[in-house]
């Protein structure tokens, strides 16, 4: 991974009250190793696996510890500690860097934050932001709701009637999580998020209409900034030279950054009710999550009955 101090301090500054401490200094460090490290070994003097590729927190324990040490050996080891090129130091609780500590860090270059945020909290947001940051990305044209539970991404040609699909379902209870622009990430083995571009974040939109801020009209409720993507809906015009499929029995896949989703096609006609189907389809993928299999269990069904009727009989 390659992941710039600014580009963390960006993310997180609001969100943690981020003070930079010594503003002199540039944040095009970067951040080699997604592995958060609170140096209380290396600040004892031990430098043998240091993670100094990494971020580096120092919690109360840490800083009480560095400002315990005779004053030569305190030198020496902050010393060393920068010495090693690590990328930043943030320190939690709003603890006061050690004598010499701001200095230091100044002279070798490395951005130093603090922040009210607990040890753990900060801890945790950190590695949370590493690992959107390195996550394989990529960038859908289409519309992403969260229907009863599941992350429905609808694709389809512009005009096909995606954002007013949505707009509809928003009305019935269910969520907005992106319009037009659908960001997805690969976040472990098989699990895709998606989430919208951050300035088009929660609107919609729609034409003849316009732009609406679903969060501003329907509510906090009615939208979510991220979503695991479960299944893809196509909406495509109806054409009565294409065979649709009827009962189901061959599933279709789309493949997202090389995890395979169940894939509807999903003819649109005057008459047809859109936002129900996807309805549907969120249910019954819930169904298949709890093992029920509708179309195999009727071929299922119908497969006794032939076996039980008698020979030659119709």
């Amino acid at each position: 991974m390659a992941v710039t101090v600014a580009k963390l301090y960006e993310a997180l500054r609001e969100e943690l009250k981020l003070a930079w401490l010594n503003p002199g200094v540039t944040l095009d460090r970067v951040i080699r190793s997604p592995e958060i490290h609170r140096p209380g070994l290396a600040l004892a003097g031990y430098f043998g696996f240091f993670a100094s590729n990494g971020v580096q927190i120092l919690g109360r324990t840490e800083t009480h510890f560095v400002k315990r040490l005779p004053v030569r050996r305190q030198a020496r080891n902050v010393k060393r500690f920068f010495a090693a090129n690590v990328p930043c130091v943030i320190f939690s609780r709003n603890q006061p860097p050690p004598k010499g500590f701001l200095e230091e860090g100044t002279k070798r270059g490395v951005p130093i934050f603090r922040t009210a945020q607990t040890t753990e909290r900060l801890f945790s947001r950190v590695v949370s932001f590493l690992e959107e940051a390195e996550a394989p990305e990529t960038t859908y044209h289409g519309t992403f709701v969260d229907v009863y539970g599941v992350g429905i991404l609808l694709l389809g040609k512009s005009g096909i009637g995606k954002s007013e699909c949505a707009l509809e379902l928003v009305e019935r209870g269910h969520r907005l999580v992106a319009d037009d622009v659908v960001r997805v990430s690969l976040r472990a083995p098989n699990v895709l998020l998606g989430r919208g571009d951050q300035l088009i974040r929660h609107h919609l939109e729609v034409r003849g209409l316009g732009i609406i801020d679903v969060q501003a009209v329907f509510g906090v409720g009615a939208v979510r900034n991220q979503k695991r993507v479960r299944v893809v809906v196509t909406l495509e015009r109806w054409s009565s030279r294409v065979e649709y499929d009827r009962l189901g029995m061959d599933e279709q896949t789309f493949s997202i950054l090389g995890v395979p989703l169940p894939h509807l096609v999903i003819p649109v006609r005057p008459g047809r009710n859109i936002p129900i189907l996807v309805e549907v389809a969120a249910l019954n993928q819930r169904a298949k999550d709890m093992g029920i299999q509708s179309a195999q269990e009727l071929d299922r069904k119908l497969i006794e009955r032939m076996a039980q009727q008698p020979a030659g009989e119709a």
